[in-house]
């Protein structure tokens, strides 16, 4: 059961890894947006469209690259108590917030995020802006985002029961 319970974890693990490693990228289309607009400001020809595009790149970003974060622990946590305590007893506290906390939280922000994009996607909704985008495809990246963390809380979740398991096993022997 274990070694199944860490392939899944790894599965999901490389899914969070390589759409981290994909949507990084979008930090250049961000830096090149900023430029134009910098330089475009600076020569008092300011472009319309550059700080929207700035804001939905500079969003999908962020959002995107959660997972990854969440992956490699890039997340604030609060450890200040729990550091203190034995790696089960951590991994007991880590899959109880999950499922208290995270779980809850992304599966209500996968639904509003899902409506949203879909409400937006059937209307055609434009910006109300001189530039007008389409906004369905930055609105997908909200349920898209949410999938992506709930992959990778789904991985940390099995990670902790594969540690606490582990280590019950080791208890046991000893």
């Amino acid at each position: 059961m274990g070694d199944i319970l860490v392939k899944i974890s790894n599965f999901l693990d490389n899914i969070s890894e390589w759409s981290g490693r994909i949507f990084c990228w979008l930090v250049v289309p961000l830096a090149i947006i900023i430029i134009i607009e910098f330089v475009t400001r600076s020569l008092n020809m300011a472009r319309i469209w550059t700080d929207e595009a700035s804001s939905f790149v500079f969003g999908a970003h962020f959002m995107l690259c959660a997972a990854y974060g969440l992956l490699y622990g890039s997340h604030v946590r609060i450890d200040l108590f729990v550091s203190t305590l034995s790696q089960k007893a951590q991994a007991i506290i880590s899959i109880i917030c999950y499922l208290l906390l995270f779980f809850p939280f992304v599966t209500v922000w996968l639904y509003y995020g899902w409506g949203y994009f879909y409400n937006s996607w059937l209307a055609s909704e434009t910006s109300i802006s001189f530039w007008g985008p389409v906004l369905y495809p930055i609105k997908f990246v909200i349920p898209l985002s949410g999938l992506l963390l709930m992959l990778q809380g789904i991985s940390e979740v099995i990670k902790s029961i594969v540690t606490i398991s582990i280590l019950s096993e080791i208890s046991e022997e000893v």
